[in-house]
Formats: structure tokens, C-alpha cells, sequence
């Protein structure tokens, strides 16, 4: 799963329409699944909102791309490798990128939305923004770190455009990265 210790998705069947990364593999769907009490760790700007499908001028969703292998996870002491997996945003106007943490630490620690597998990751990380015509921003939340769009590292606090075909990798590209494609 995207991460199932740290977010409940619900999967959608394998999709056959769905890009394929390499020869005979797919990519499940997950649904990052609603705010309900969850606050933010900043101040949105104003301007951060559920879009309306009907605005949405270019629908989107995250590709998750696993770049290590169990056994070579396992020698660095990161979390197994993630799935392929494309994450659609739904009805939500923002998600937290963080690392996990196992639910017996967690109690009273507000969980990121997308668990990142990389040990070097902070525990909210970044996080992703949409307005309200479904385009995709990001903002590093002052992590140790770093965050890196297109090989760039972002100032902390500073929101920047996430297009679509732009690659971000939190803290480092070792375990995973995640790539903003147009919905299929």
C-alpha cells in the first residue's frame, strides 16, 4: 500500500488504462482519504481550497516511485520500499509528507498523510497545496533535511509551482520519489 501504517486509503482495482513504469507493472490507484479533524502544521494561505471538479483545469495525481530494493532498505535501517502507487489527492486541499512512525510511538503525534520511507525525513515534512483550479504547490516545513523539486532545493516556508512531469524528493532520492503526472 501507499502506507498503510500511517494512512488508511482505500485501493482501487489495478487500472489496465493506467501508465505503465516498466514492462508488466502497474500501479494501484489510493485515495488519500479526508481532512476531517486533522489541522494543519502552518497557515495555509488563502488562496488553498478544495477544488471543484468542474474547475480543475489539468486533473492530476502523484506517482510514488520506489528507488531501492527490500534488502537494500533493510541495510540502511529505512522502512521496506513503498509500492508503485498513484495517490489522487480527492477532496483535499493539502497532504503532509512525513516519515512514519510506528503507531505504538505515534500516540498524541499527529501522522503525516503520505508516509515517506526514508529514516532521513522529518516527521512533517512538506506539504502539498491545491487552489481552487486543482494546481499543485509545495512547501518545505523547515525540514533537516531538505526538500528538492527538479533536483532544486526549496527554501524553507517558500510555496512553489509543482508541475506536472516535475519530480520532488524529500530529504533523499535513496528510498523513493514522487512524480506529478496528469490523471489517466
Amino acid at each position: 500500500t501507499a502506507d498503510s501504517a500511517t494512512v488508511q486509503m482505500a485501493a482501487e482495482p489495478t487500472d489496465p488504462a493506467a501508465p505503465q513504469i516498466a514492462p508488466r507493472i502497474r500501479m494501484e490507484r489510493f485515495y488519500v482519504p479526508p481532512v476531517e479533524n486533522k489541522l494543519p502544521p502552518c497557515k495555509l494561505p488563502p488562496w488553498c481550497a478544495i477544488p471543484n471538479p468542474a474547475d480543475i483545469e489539468l486533473p492530476v495525481e502523484l506517482y510514488r516511485l520506489p528507488t531501492i530494493t527490500p534488502e537494500a532498505a533493510a541495510a540502511i535501517g529505512a522502512a521496506p520500499p513503498p509500492t508503485l502507487a498513484r495517490l489522487v489527492l480527492g477532496k483535499r486541499a493539502w497532504v503532509v509528507f512525513g516519515r512514519r512512525i510506528q503507531e505504538s510511538l505515534a500516540q498524541g503525534v499527529q501522522q503525516a498523510d503520505i508516509g515517506l520511507a526514508t529514516p532521513r525525513a522529518s516527521r512533517s515534512h512538506a506539504i502539498a497545496m491545491r487552489n481552487w483550479k486543482g494546481q499543485v504547490f509545495l512547501m518545505d516545513l523547515q525540514s533537516g533535511n531538505g526538500t528538492f523539486l527538479d533536483a532544486q532545493r526549496l527554501n524553507p516556508l517558500e510555496i512553489v509551482p509543482w508541475k506536472p512531469g516535475s519530480r520532488v524528493v524529500f530529504a533523499d532520492d535513496q528510498t523513493e520519489v514522487f512524480e506529478l503526472h496528469p490523471s489517466s
